[in-house]
């Protein structure tokens, strides 16, 4: 049988040979690096050799020639029909055993009967370990399944089949027969060395004095073993002559891995091309050339791989920003040649306690970028975002963004007019700025607007004035839009007379936009959601509205406190749930909180406390309004109609707003809500352009920070203990995680099945009588389980639901075996009441068959059982 490598070309005849060449040549042994099934038809991955040697012999020894076939084995004392191997039956009993039941021996001829443990393993191992030969009682087995005779081995051992011959004669058929294969093994050793000093201060934030005394440390070993090494090989040569032997021990110390690779020389061979530029007065900012780790990540094949075969270009709709304007009309980018589009992100972070004495004294403004061409599943990973520059705020103030961004710019200039070269490709491939992430603030400072949002003019999308936004909506067509011929004009004016700033919004240009020939400040910045919506319309309304709401004494706040600490949440609410509500909340203005846990408790509370509110009351429909806004704004995909139809939303919760609160002034990101419908017709969904994963990677700073105890030059730290994590993730076997990873698994009988699912079975997996069961399954990173809800199919335009059961994997598939659930849409919840279908109870379902990939969660309210949606789900 032939052994193929998932990651290359490579191919063996014997197991063990493809088990050295994971080690060897693609360096997986760590859990960073999950090890995948040596069956191409499996989707299983581990995290360990071990792991996948058990997982070999429990579930692929038939294909291997039959050692360790299983046997299917019925439980006396319960509804246990499985085929397993006698290891896994004997789990089984002590179950039993371990709920003090009365278990009889299995085997043929014994009539012991044991309900406690260690009785009953002691019998096992006393009558029945040194026996030959053991066969179970017919009952317990099945009549169809000829069992072959029971080896000799110790109990309580999982049987994992041996390497297919000893560890010399692999090595020597392994390729260890020239000299180029001497000494590429020699510099892949050096590599996976290199990789776990990289691991070591990348992802477990080990310091550098740290890592340099453990290398000097496991050095001084090696050499003070030395005598040892001299004794053993005089030993075994049986002579006298010392010269033989210290040239072989000086042979065996050489070629040593750990004594070859210092501190210095793992730098030196992982590290990727940082710049440290300096500036005058002693004030330095780290860049890390764009082109250059452009050049070494287009040379993974994982990443051009999957950055060449993005997803196409859709007709109708707007599924990717590929459907939006900003893109079509970008004449670089809709060139048929494979073109890069990067997304660049701008903000500031504070490294060191916000509310210390350092506070704002390391505060440092990040640049990352990420590949556009990457499908959005992948463009997630926050190993995918790239570092490109860090500064301390500071400077920016003092010097500008001009001086500081112009490594930068230069870079992204020579892209767009020469391009980079890409060697797999043998051409050089030219790309421009697509857009650039940014709150608010970053934003406007960087685009040349006013940071203030007090201004007259305080919009970057239109030319609307504070005391107009109170009267006139976005939808009426009443105000007028930015265009890149009268900013162009407007900053003109502003850079011959600065009094004109005041009439246009307007303090500058801004860079990119003035060197680059395919991006413009006016199309370049999309909202943000998370801090337009999540962090700032939704905890102000909430706020407002809870307190309406108690003062109307529907409830009290220790009522709602109580709901919130006694929910049962599930799944990913479990994660994000909200935190309690402080009493000077109202003051406050808002009920604090980040975006995660204000999403969570805005879509949940209509389960907290919607059966203590009345049904038309006014003060809770604005917040049922701000839900539907938030859904349909957070949506995947979008057609005219869903549009309009948020378009319409966005207006009704402006009306109810200003008609609950009359006293309440409508805010500048109210405005910019209103812009949502026609900015999403230029940069296709919202949630792709959103800032939500680009603030996860200033986590890995600020842990870096508070390993590292050191503040001297911290963007250098940073600079360098980033680049050498890219390094580690970049020399791993494959850069992305595995798109399907499943747990605990288990094969389950077809015939357990209802009958129009084992119907379904046999036919997808060609009349075999057992199928495998995973406990979870994660896929492009969203993980499933048993008893989530899944919305497949509509019925008068809302869609169905069904609650996931069982997780059935077949082949490179996987099965959802789902109850099928009749929904109603309740308006007051803005939820949907769930029961069971009486006509067809069970059914599967494919992956593709999901309106929406994201599961969600069941929740029994008040004898109801009610999910309430993530994001409007488009059927």
């Amino acid at each position: 049988m032939q052994w193929t490598c998932k990651y290359c070309t490579f191919c063996a005849e014997k197991r063990g040979y493809l088990f050295k060449h994971y080690r060897l040549k693609h360096g997986i042994h760590t859990p960073t690096s999950p090890l995948p099934c040596l069956y191409k038809d499996c989707l299983c991955t581990f995290k360990s050799f071990n792991a996948l040697k058990v997982h070999l012999s429990r579930w692929h020894a038939q294909q291997d020639g039959g050692k360790g076939r299983k046997i299917t084995f019925h439980c006396q004392l319960c509804d246990f029909v499985e085929p397993c191997s006698e290891v896994d039956f004997f789990t089984h009993l002590r179950r039993h055993l371990k709920l003090k039941q009365k278990v009889s021996c299995p085997y043929q001829g014994c009539n012991f009967k044991s309900n406690i443990y260690s009785t009953f393993n002691a019998h096992r191992s006393k009558e029945h370990k040194l026996d030959s030969e053991l066969i179970f009682k017919s009952e317990i087995v099945s009549e169809n399944v000829s069992e072959e005779p029971r080896t000799n081995r110790p109990e309580d051992t999982v049987t994992v089949e041996p390497e297919d011959s000893d560890s010399d004669s692999a090595d020597t058929t392994f390729g260890l027969t020239s000299d180029k294969n001497v000494e590429d093994l020699e510099r892949q050793l050096e590599h996976n060395v290199a990789a776990l000093f990289l691991k070591m201060t990348s992802i477990f934030n080990i310091s550098e004095t740290a890592l340099q005394d453990v290398i000097e440390q496991i050095n001084q070993i090696h050499l003070l073993s030395q005598p040892l090494i001299h004794s053993s090989i005089q030993r075994v040569l049986h002579q006298s002559d010392d010269y033989l032997v210290n040239e072989i021990v000086k042979v065996v110390t050489d070629n040593n891995a750990f004594l070859k690779c210092t501190s210095k020389n793992f730098i030196e061979y992982m590290l990727n091309f940082i710049e440290y530029m300096l500036k005058k007065d002693k004030h330095t900012f780290l860049y890390v050339p764009i082109l250059k780790m452009l050049q070494t990540i287009l040379s993974n094949r994982d990443i051009l791989e999957k950055a060449m075969s993005s997803e196409s270009n859709v007709t109708q709709g707007y599924k990717s920003y590929k459907d939006g304007f900003r893109f079509k009309d970008n004449h670089l980018l809709t060139e048929e040649e494979f073109r890069i589009a990067l997304c660049l992100y701008i903000d500031d972070f504070e490294v060191a306690n916000p509310l210390g004495t350092s506070k704002r004294k390391h505060k440092l403004c990040a640049i990352y970028w990420v590949l556009g061409n990457l499908h959005p599943k992948y463009r997630s990973s926050l190993h995918s975002i790239q570092l490109a520059l860090l500064c301390n705020v500071s400077y920016i103030k003092e010097y500008g963004y001009s001086e500081i961004l112009h490594p930068l710019i230069q870079d992204l200039v020579s892209l767009e007019q020469h391009g980079v070269y890409v060697e797999q490709l043998g051409s050089s491939i030219k790309g421009t700025v697509l857009f650039v992430a940014a709150d608010n603030l970053a934003a406007h400072s960087l685009g040349g607007f006013f940071e203030s949002f007090t201004v007259s003019r305080m919009c970057r999308f239109c030319m609307a004035k504070r005391e107009e936004i109170q009267l006139k909506e976005v939808r009426t067509g009443t105000l007028q839009p930015r265009t890149k011929e009268s900013h162009d004009r407007h900053v003109r004016d502003v850079l011959e007379d600065s009094t004109m700033s005041q009439e246009y919004g307007v303090k500058g240009n801004c860079p990119l936009t003035v060197s680059l020939e395919h991006f413009h400040v006016v199309d370049g910045y999309p909202p943000d959601l998370l801090h337009d919506l999540l962090e700032d319309v939704v905890p102000l309304e909430l706020a407002l509205c809870l307190k309406g709401l108690i003062s109307k004494g529907y409830f009290t706040l220790e009522v709602l406190n109580a709901a919130i600490k006694q929910f049962p949440y599930a799944f990913s609410d479990r994660t994000n749930q909200p935190q309690l509500i402080t009493k000077n909340f109202y003051s406050k203005r808002t009920i604090g909180g980040n975006g995660h846990e204000n999403w969570t408790l805005l879509r949940l509370l209509p389960l907290l406390v919607g059966h203590r509110i009345p049904e038309g009351d006014e003060t809770w429909e604005v917040l049922m309004n701000l839900k539907d806004v938030v859904e349909l704004s957070l949506s995947a995909s979008f057609t005219e109609e869903t549009m309009y139809f948020l378009d319409c939303k966005i207006a009704e919760n402006r009306h109810l707003f200003q008609k609950v609160f009359p006293n309440e002034t409508i805010k500048p990101k109210h405005h910019y809500i209103e812009h949502y419908p026609q900015l999403i017709q230029k940069f296709g969904p919202l949630s792709a352009v959103w800032t939500m994963r680009f603030e996860g990677k200033h986590n890995f700073f600020k842990e870096v920070v508070r390993h590292a105890h050191n503040f001297k030059n911290i963007a250098l730290t940073l600079a360098m203990r980033h680049q050498k994590m890219m390094s580690f993730h970049l020399s791993s076997a494959s850069f992305f995680k595995a798109s399907v990873e499943i747990d605990k698994v288990k094969s389950v009988m077809v015939d357990s099945f209802p009958e129009n699912v084992q119907k379904y079975l046999f036919h997808r997996n060609a009349q075999q009588n057992t199928v495998l069961v995973a406990s979870s399954a994660c896929v492009h990173g969203i993980k499933y389980r048993a008893d989530m809800v899944v919305s497949v199919g509509s019925c008068s335009g809302l869609p169905d639901f069904r609650q996931i059961t069982k997780i059935v994997v077949i082949n490179t598939e996987i099965l959802f075996v789902c109850r099928l659930m009749t929904s109603w849409y309740h308006e007051h919840f803005r939820a949907y009441e769930l029961c069971g279908n009486h006509l067809s109870t069970v059914s599967v379902t494919e992956l593709c068959e999901l309106n929406d990939p994201f599961p969600l969660s069941l929740y029994k309210v008040k004898g109801r059982q009610l999910i309430t949606l993530k994001q409007y789900i488009l059927c």
